[in-house]
Protein backbone atom coordinates (compact mmCIF):
# COMPACT_ATOMS: atom_id res chain seq x y z
CA UNK A 1 0.00 0.00 0.00
CA UNK A 2 1.46 3.55 -0.70
CA UNK A 3 1.64 5.74 2.11
CA UNK A 4 0.68 8.46 -0.12
CA UNK A 5 -2.32 7.34 -1.14
CA UNK A 6 -5.76 6.23 1.21
CA UNK A 7 -9.23 5.99 0.12
CA UNK A 8 -10.34 9.05 2.81
CA UNK A 9 -7.29 11.50 1.50
CA UNK A 10 -8.08 11.14 -2.05
CA UNK A 11 -11.73 11.44 -1.06
CA UNK A 12 -11.38 15.03 0.31
CA UNK A 13 -12.69 18.03 -1.37
CA UNK A 14 -10.10 19.45 -3.87
CA UNK A 15 -8.01 22.42 -2.34
CA UNK A 16 -9.22 26.52 -3.63
CA UNK A 17 -6.79 28.94 -2.82
CA UNK A 18 -7.32 32.48 -3.32
CA UNK A 19 -4.53 35.51 -3.33
CA UNK A 20 -4.21 38.43 -1.14
CA UNK A 21 -2.23 41.77 -0.80
CA UNK A 22 1.26 41.39 -2.55
CA UNK A 23 1.15 37.37 -1.84
CA UNK A 24 1.53 36.64 -5.67
CA UNK A 25 3.95 39.74 -6.58
CA UNK A 26 5.92 38.50 -3.71
CA UNK A 27 5.98 35.08 -4.67
CA UNK A 28 7.22 35.86 -8.68
CA UNK A 29 9.81 38.13 -7.41
CA UNK A 30 11.09 35.50 -4.97
CA UNK A 31 12.55 33.23 -7.50
CA UNK A 32 10.95 30.47 -5.48
CA UNK A 33 8.17 28.43 -4.84
CA UNK A 34 6.61 26.89 -1.51
CA UNK A 35 5.62 23.45 0.03
CA UNK A 36 2.87 23.63 2.50
CA UNK A 37 1.33 20.11 4.05
CA UNK A 38 -2.31 20.41 5.29
CA UNK A 39 -2.87 17.08 7.20
CA UNK A 40 -6.60 16.81 7.83
CA UNK A 41 -7.20 17.33 4.01
CA UNK A 42 -4.08 14.71 3.70
CA UNK A 43 -2.66 17.28 0.83
CA UNK A 44 1.17 18.76 -0.15
CA UNK A 45 0.64 21.59 -1.71
CA UNK A 46 3.08 23.44 -4.34
CA UNK A 47 2.25 26.77 -4.99
CA UNK A 48 4.63 28.58 -7.66
CA UNK A 49 4.35 31.44 -9.78
CA UNK A 50 4.43 31.60 -13.70
CA UNK A 51 3.61 33.99 -16.48
CA UNK A 52 1.55 36.25 -13.76
CA UNK A 53 -0.29 33.16 -12.47
CA UNK A 54 -0.15 31.76 -9.12
CA UNK A 55 0.16 27.57 -10.33
CA UNK A 56 -0.88 25.00 -7.79
CA UNK A 57 -0.32 21.26 -7.29
CA UNK A 58 -1.34 19.04 -4.71
CA UNK A 59 -0.44 15.58 -4.36
CA UNK A 60 -2.24 13.11 -1.96
CA UNK A 61 -0.51 11.40 1.49
CA UNK A 62 -1.57 10.02 4.64
CA UNK A 63 -1.39 13.31 7.47
CA UNK A 64 1.43 14.90 6.01
CA UNK A 65 2.85 16.72 8.83
CA UNK A 66 6.43 17.90 9.62
CA UNK A 67 8.60 19.38 6.27
CA UNK A 68 12.16 20.06 6.12
CA UNK A 69 14.40 21.08 2.72
CA UNK A 70 18.52 21.36 2.83
CA UNK A 71 20.16 21.87 -0.32
CA UNK A 72 18.76 19.18 -3.05
CA UNK A 73 16.89 16.38 -0.45
CA UNK A 74 13.03 17.33 0.92
CA UNK A 75 11.78 15.60 3.98
CA UNK A 76 8.44 14.78 5.07
CA UNK A 77 6.62 13.31 7.96
CA UNK A 78 3.93 10.97 7.24
CA UNK A 79 1.23 8.87 9.16
CA UNK A 80 3.96 6.03 9.58
CA UNK A 81 6.83 7.35 7.97
CA UNK A 82 9.60 9.80 7.29
CA UNK A 83 10.09 10.44 3.47
CA UNK A 84 13.20 11.55 1.92
CA UNK A 85 13.33 12.77 -1.59
CA UNK A 86 16.30 13.87 -3.71
CA UNK A 87 15.64 16.60 -6.43
CA UNK A 88 16.94 16.62 -9.96
CA UNK A 89 17.35 20.21 -11.80
CA UNK A 90 16.40 20.25 -15.09
CA UNK A 91 18.13 22.44 -18.33
CA UNK A 92 16.51 25.78 -17.50
CA UNK A 93 17.29 25.37 -13.77
CA UNK A 94 13.85 26.40 -12.47
CA UNK A 95 12.03 23.27 -12.72
CA UNK A 96 13.16 20.68 -9.71
CA UNK A 97 11.55 17.28 -9.85
CA UNK A 98 11.61 15.63 -6.06
CA UNK A 99 11.66 11.75 -6.57
CA UNK A 100 11.69 9.31 -4.14
CA UNK A 101 15.30 8.41 -2.15
CA UNK A 102 14.44 6.64 0.94
CA UNK A 103 11.61 5.98 3.58
CA UNK A 104 11.86 5.46 7.06
CA UNK A 105 9.12 3.44 8.85
CA UNK A 106 8.57 5.52 12.29
CA UNK A 107 4.88 3.64 13.03
CA UNK A 108 2.37 5.71 14.74
CA UNK A 109 4.49 8.36 16.87
CA UNK A 110 2.67 11.25 15.74
CA UNK A 111 5.95 13.04 13.93
CA UNK A 112 5.15 16.52 14.27
CA UNK A 113 8.82 18.86 13.20
CA UNK A 114 11.17 17.02 10.85
CA UNK A 115 14.52 18.94 10.52
CA UNK A 116 18.12 17.99 8.78
CA UNK A 117 21.11 17.73 10.60
CA UNK A 118 24.58 17.02 11.37
CA UNK A 119 23.60 12.77 11.88
CA UNK A 120 20.78 12.89 9.98
CA UNK A 121 17.19 13.44 10.26
CA UNK A 122 15.72 14.61 13.35
CA UNK A 123 12.17 14.69 14.13
CA UNK A 124 9.62 15.74 17.20
CA UNK A 125 8.61 12.54 18.40
CA UNK A 126 5.70 13.82 19.88
CA UNK A 127 3.92 9.72 21.17
CA UNK A 128 6.98 9.52 23.00
CA UNK A 129 8.29 13.11 24.18
CA UNK A 130 11.38 13.24 22.58
CA UNK A 131 12.98 14.30 19.91
CA UNK A 132 14.81 11.69 17.87
CA UNK A 133 16.52 10.62 14.93
CA UNK A 134 15.42 8.91 11.44
CA UNK A 135 16.54 5.21 11.05
CA UNK A 136 16.30 2.10 9.14
CA UNK A 137 17.13 -0.46 12.00
CA UNK A 138 14.14 0.54 14.14
CA UNK A 139 11.65 3.26 14.59
CA UNK A 140 13.56 6.02 16.26
CA UNK A 141 16.80 6.97 17.58
CA UNK A 142 15.72 8.83 20.83
CA UNK A 143 18.50 12.01 20.64
CA UNK A 144 16.76 14.08 23.62
CA UNK A 145 14.07 14.47 26.47
CA UNK A 146 13.06 17.05 28.40
CA UNK A 147 13.84 17.04 32.18
CA UNK A 148 10.63 17.18 33.34
CA UNK A 149 9.87 13.51 31.35
CA UNK A 150 11.41 10.97 33.65
CA UNK A 151 10.91 7.61 31.44
CA UNK A 152 10.15 6.64 28.02
CA UNK A 153 6.80 5.44 27.07
CA UNK A 154 4.11 5.62 24.25
CA UNK A 155 1.96 8.59 26.04
CA UNK A 156 1.99 12.02 24.73
CA UNK A 157 2.49 13.86 28.54
CA UNK A 158 3.19 17.38 27.08
CA UNK A 159 2.51 17.19 23.44
CA UNK A 160 6.07 18.10 22.06
CA UNK A 161 5.40 19.65 18.98
CA UNK A 162 8.77 21.88 17.60
CA UNK A 163 12.07 21.69 16.74
CA UNK A 164 14.48 24.64 15.79
CA UNK A 165 18.28 23.54 14.86
CA UNK A 166 20.87 25.62 15.17
CA UNK A 167 24.53 24.77 13.90
CA UNK A 168 23.56 21.00 12.70
CA UNK A 169 22.10 20.37 15.98
CA UNK A 170 18.83 20.53 18.19
CA UNK A 171 18.65 23.48 19.79
CA UNK A 172 14.98 24.91 20.85
CA UNK A 173 11.44 22.55 21.35
CA UNK A 174 8.20 23.67 21.93
CA UNK A 175 5.76 22.02 24.37
CA UNK A 176 2.27 22.40 25.68
CA UNK A 177 3.39 22.47 28.67
CA UNK A 178 6.03 20.94 31.61
CA UNK A 179 3.75 17.47 32.89
CA UNK A 180 5.17 14.35 32.99
CA UNK A 181 2.67 12.26 33.03
CA UNK A 182 -0.18 10.82 30.83
CA UNK A 183 -2.67 13.00 29.16
CA UNK A 184 -0.91 16.04 31.38
CA UNK A 185 -1.10 18.68 28.58
CA UNK A 186 -5.13 17.99 28.29
CA UNK A 187 -5.51 18.74 31.79
CA UNK A 188 -3.16 21.81 31.93
CA UNK A 189 -4.29 25.18 31.06
CA UNK A 190 -3.72 25.11 27.29
CA UNK A 191 -3.78 29.04 27.24
CA UNK A 192 -0.92 30.00 29.48
CA UNK A 193 0.99 26.55 30.00
CA UNK A 194 3.04 26.61 26.75
CA UNK A 195 6.69 26.69 27.29
CA UNK A 196 10.02 26.94 24.98
CA UNK A 197 12.72 24.74 26.38
CA UNK A 198 16.83 25.01 25.17
CA UNK A 199 17.57 21.77 23.90
CA UNK A 200 21.56 21.96 25.07
CA UNK A 201 20.71 23.33 28.84
CA UNK A 202 17.25 21.31 29.03
CA UNK A 203 16.57 23.99 30.50
CA UNK A 204 12.71 25.91 30.34
CA UNK A 205 13.61 29.34 28.71
CA UNK A 206 9.98 31.05 28.12
CA UNK A 207 6.76 30.29 29.86
CA UNK A 208 3.28 31.63 30.02
CA UNK A 209 2.62 31.00 25.73
CA UNK A 210 -0.45 29.40 24.17
CA UNK A 211 -0.08 26.49 22.81
CA UNK A 212 3.32 26.99 21.13
CA UNK A 213 4.74 25.28 17.19
CA UNK A 214 7.39 26.03 15.15
CA UNK A 215 10.42 27.29 16.71
CA UNK A 216 12.88 28.52 13.88
CA UNK A 217 16.48 30.65 13.82
CA UNK A 218 16.88 33.61 11.17
CA UNK A 219 19.11 36.21 12.05
CA UNK A 220 20.60 35.78 15.05
CA UNK A 221 16.72 35.69 16.62
CA UNK A 222 14.59 32.45 17.71
CA UNK A 223 11.09 33.24 16.46
CA UNK A 224 8.23 30.80 16.75
CA UNK A 225 4.60 30.80 16.56
CA UNK A 226 2.22 31.73 20.09
CA UNK A 227 -0.27 29.68 17.74
CA UNK A 228 -3.49 29.91 20.48
CA UNK A 229 -3.38 33.71 19.94
CA UNK A 230 -2.65 33.79 16.17
CA UNK A 231 0.99 35.54 16.98
CA UNK A 232 4.29 35.56 14.82
CA UNK A 233 6.79 36.14 17.93
CA UNK A 234 10.74 36.60 18.43
CA UNK A 235 12.15 35.34 21.71
CA UNK A 236 14.01 37.72 23.57
CA UNK A 237 17.13 35.81 25.89
CA UNK A 238 17.21 38.23 28.04
CA UNK A 239 14.10 38.90 29.57
CA UNK A 240 13.51 35.33 28.40
CA UNK A 241 10.02 36.88 27.16
CA UNK A 242 8.29 36.24 23.62
CA UNK A 243 7.66 39.57 21.59
CA UNK A 244 5.00 39.56 19.36
CA UNK A 245 5.77 40.61 15.95
CA UNK A 246 2.39 40.52 14.05
CA UNK A 247 -0.57 38.83 14.68
CA UNK A 248 -2.50 37.17 12.33
CA UNK A 249 -5.86 35.81 11.98
CA UNK A 250 -6.09 31.92 12.73
CA UNK A 251 -3.98 29.52 14.42
CA UNK A 252 -0.34 29.97 13.52
CA UNK A 253 1.66 27.18 13.36
CA UNK A 254 4.23 26.16 10.10
CA UNK A 255 7.07 29.01 9.68
CA UNK A 256 9.57 29.79 7.43
CA UNK A 257 11.68 32.52 6.37
CA UNK A 258 12.70 34.20 2.76
CA UNK A 259 15.11 37.08 2.51
CA UNK A 260 12.97 40.02 4.84
CA UNK A 261 9.98 37.89 4.94
CA UNK A 262 8.42 35.22 7.17
CA UNK A 263 5.62 32.76 5.59
CA UNK A 264 3.26 31.85 8.51
CA UNK A 265 0.87 29.11 8.63
CA UNK A 266 -2.67 29.71 9.31
CA UNK A 267 -5.57 27.38 10.70
CA UNK A 268 -9.06 27.97 10.92
CA UNK A 269 -9.73 27.58 15.16
CA UNK A 270 -11.32 24.12 15.99
CA UNK A 271 -14.79 24.56 17.83
CA UNK A 272 -15.10 22.61 20.97
CA UNK A 273 -11.89 20.77 20.13
CA UNK A 274 -8.63 20.65 22.16
CA UNK A 275 -7.00 23.11 20.24
CA UNK A 276 -9.25 25.63 20.19
CA UNK A 277 -8.06 29.34 21.31
CA UNK A 278 -9.01 32.84 22.44
CA UNK A 279 -8.75 35.67 19.99
CA UNK A 280 -5.66 37.29 19.58
CA UNK A 281 -5.32 41.24 19.55
CA UNK A 282 -6.24 42.52 16.01
CA UNK A 283 -8.07 39.13 15.14
CA UNK A 284 -11.69 39.42 13.50
CA UNK A 285 -14.43 37.13 14.66
CA UNK A 286 -13.26 34.57 11.72
CA UNK A 287 -10.10 32.90 11.44
CA UNK A 288 -9.06 31.78 8.02
CA UNK A 289 -6.42 28.80 6.85
CA UNK A 290 -3.76 29.08 4.59
CA UNK A 291 -0.51 31.18 4.45
CA UNK A 292 0.62 35.01 5.96
CA UNK A 293 2.99 37.10 4.58
CA UNK A 294 4.79 38.81 7.32
CA UNK A 295 7.22 41.48 6.41
CA UNK A 296 9.90 41.40 9.10
CA UNK A 297 11.12 45.00 9.05
CA UNK A 298 7.80 46.13 9.48
CA UNK A 299 6.44 43.64 10.87
CA UNK A 300 2.98 43.99 9.20
CA UNK A 301 1.11 41.34 7.23
CA UNK A 302 1.36 42.67 3.54
CA UNK A 303 -0.77 39.20 1.72
CA UNK A 304 -2.04 35.99 2.39
CA UNK A 305 -2.61 32.87 0.56
CA UNK A 306 -6.32 31.63 1.37
CA UNK A 307 -7.46 28.32 1.47
CA UNK A 308 -11.46 28.97 0.41
CA UNK A 309 -11.74 25.23 0.04
CA UNK A 310 -10.47 21.70 0.83
CA UNK A 311 -8.31 22.81 3.45
CA UNK A 312 -8.95 24.32 6.86
CA UNK A 313 -5.73 23.34 8.56
CA UNK A 314 -1.90 23.99 7.95
CA UNK A 315 1.34 22.01 9.52
CA UNK A 316 4.13 23.31 7.73
CA UNK A 317 5.54 26.19 5.29
CA UNK A 318 8.78 25.04 3.31
CA UNK A 319 10.18 27.96 0.78
CA UNK A 320 11.81 26.26 -2.25
CA UNK A 321 14.48 28.99 -3.13
CA UNK A 322 15.32 28.87 -6.61
CA UNK A 323 13.11 26.71 -7.86
CA UNK A 324 10.23 28.23 -9.79
CA UNK A 325 8.65 24.80 -11.28
CA UNK A 326 8.74 22.08 -8.30
CA UNK A 327 7.32 18.63 -8.85
CA UNK A 328 7.72 15.80 -6.61
CA UNK A 329 6.66 11.92 -7.44
CA UNK A 330 5.31 9.41 -4.54
CA UNK A 331 7.18 6.72 -2.90
CA UNK A 332 4.80 3.63 -4.42
CA UNK A 333 5.94 0.64 -1.71
CA UNK A 334 5.64 1.35 1.61
CA UNK A 335 7.85 -1.35 3.59
CA UNK A 336 6.63 -2.74 6.95
CA UNK A 337 8.52 -2.51 10.53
Amino acid sequence: MSEAADSTATKKKPLRCRPHGNFAEWLAASGGSVAITTYTSGKLVLVASRDGLLRFRTLPFARPMGMALAGRHLALAVRNSILLFRSSTTADSETSHFEPKQQFVTGKLDVHDVAFGRRGIYFANTRYNCLARATTRCNFLRNWQPSFISDMIRQDRCHLNGLGMHRGRPAMATAFCETGHAGGWREENRFTSGVLINVGENRVVARGLCMPHSPRRHEGHWWLCNSGLGTLCRFDPSSEGCETICSLPGFTRGLCFAGNHALVGLSKIREKHVLDAPLGPGQSSESRAGVALVDLATGNQTGMLEFVGGGREVYEVVFLPGIRRPALTDFVEESTA
